[in-house]
């Protein structure tokens, strides 16, 4: 693919919401119970803020290189090699990244939907489709993100439903009761859920419109998904209470299950057939980034990409067999992400303001 502008803005704005409303936000609620409780909207409002002043720190970078990538970028600023190193931790966090999607893919679709249907077929399945996608090029991505955006109208209107439930406000209130600690704390944890904002970081080379536009789109991004998560937190802390929703995993699957009417029965699993495409997309985007990471590589990127899928499906095989496995790479992409996401994009940008490094327009 040419590096001419091809991304118009709201293209982009699919690409990165697409890929952060994933799977983390499904169980959410649950995992905030353990710190900022009714506070829980708070904490996941704090996260949208502390990306974005990341998201600026991300944009101040590529503006300075306007025609290359994140590896391309850490390659012109480190070297050859160092560069190399940097870029295959980055290969790294997406392949792995990747596994964990299918690992919670599969856990979700085999609980609700297909009981008897062994895990490698499900995972088989979902990673062939998502390879079928990622080997083309970023443009039919994105156009296919876009196509499938309406989907969170849908979502949306679904949970609607849930007013018909009682929900009592006093769940949340008073507000700020959890205590400044743990809202933050609960912050860290809804930080790492709206991960996927690392999307811009490979984009802006492509994007029609640089400079401040740019910066705009990756902002209405990062409001609308900041939105969209405090929203279903809030739902789900007024419906359960704080000891259900510290038992039930995923609160955004369950709050829609006592809901019964004439011509639709379980409207909750309704809501996770399509609740699967939002992550197949994290799955090929995930597995198109990490072709792109590896740039000192002399291979096509179709062929890349089928490799990573088979590198991600053997991870999951092996994660499944050891239950242990799924914790575990929960914890390696929470400290690689703070480490690809956060720590290498604020180094980069200062040493290219030490050495007076920027990339050419033209």
């Amino acid at each position: 693919m040419t590096k001419s502008g091809s991304l118009t803005n709201l293209q982009i704005f699919f690409l990165i919401i697409q890929t952060q409303i994933g799977f983390g936000i499904l169980s959410l609620p649950n995992t905030l119970q353990n710190s900022s409780k009714g506070d829980g909207w708070i904490s996941v409002l704090l996260a949208g803020v502390v990306i974005q002043l990341f998201l600026v720190i991300i944009w101040l970078l590529l503006s300075r290189f306007p025609r290359l990538t994140y590896s391309e970028i850490s390659t012109a600023l480190l070297g050859k090699y160092f560069g190399s190193l940097l870029n295959s931790v980055i290969y790294l966090y997406f392949i792995i990244t990747a596994s964990y999607v299918l690992l919670e893919f599969t856990s979700i679709i085999k609980e609700h939907l297909l009981i008897n249907t062994p895990y490698w077929v499900i995972g088989m399945l979902m990673i062939i489709t998502c390879t079928y996608l990622a080997i083309s090029n970023i443009t039919i991505i994105a156009r296919f993100f876009g196509l499938i955006s309406f989907l969170f109208l849908i979502l949306l209107g679904l949970s609607f439903f849930s007013f018909f439930l009682p929900l009592d406000i006093h769940h949340i209130l008073p507000i700020g009761n959890s205590g400044i600690k743990e809202i933050i704390k609960g912050g860290n944890d809804s930080l790492l859920t709206l991960l996927g904002f690392e999307v811009s970081l490979f984009l802006y080379p492509f994007a029609i419109k640089k400079g401040t536009s740019y910066l705009k789109v990756l902002t209405v991004a990062n409001m609308f998904g900041t939105v969209l998560t405090a929203y279903f937190v809030i739902l789900c802390v007024m419906i359960f209470s704080e000891s259900l929703l510290k038992q039930i995993k995923y609160p955004v699957i369950y709050f829609l299950r006592p809901l019964h009417f004439q011509m639709i029965d379980r409207v909750d699993l309704l809501f996770i057939s399509i609740w699967i495409v939002p992550l197949a997309a994290s799955i090929v985007i995930f597995l198109y980034l990490g072709s792109r990471s590896l740039t000192f590589i002399k291979v096509s990127p179709s062929k890349l990409v089928v490799g990573n899928s088979a590198v991600v499906y053997l991870l999951f095989v092996l994660a499944k067999k050891d239950p242990i496995s799924e914790a575990f790479y929960s914890k390696v992409i929470e400290y690689m992400s703070y480490t690809v996401v956060f720590a290498f994009p604020c180094i980069l940008l200062l040493l290219s303001y030490l050495l007076k490094i920027r990339g050419s327009s033209n």
